[in-house]
């Protein structure tokens, strides 16, 4: 499983959701590692399908639509 948590500079809610993310994935005892990505221009965001920061990735899908 690859989980990635997509983000902007700036970003308010990027550092707990990052906090709670961590937190999360050592509750279920998994040894992956969680890729941090700087979404840095508009043209990065529309390539990724970034909806909005901080976004989380498990898989390449956004498992909150």
């Amino acid at each position: 499983m690859h989980v990635s948590l997509l983000y902007f500079d700036g970003c308010p809610n990027h550092e707990p959701t990052l906090t709670l993310l961590q937190r999360l994935l050592a509750d279920a005892r998994w040894d992956g590692e969680l890729e941090l990505v700087n979404v840095d221009s508009q043209e990065r965001a529309e390539e990724m399908g970034f909806r909005g920061s901080p976004t989380v990735l498990v898989n390449g899908i956004d498992p909150f639509l």
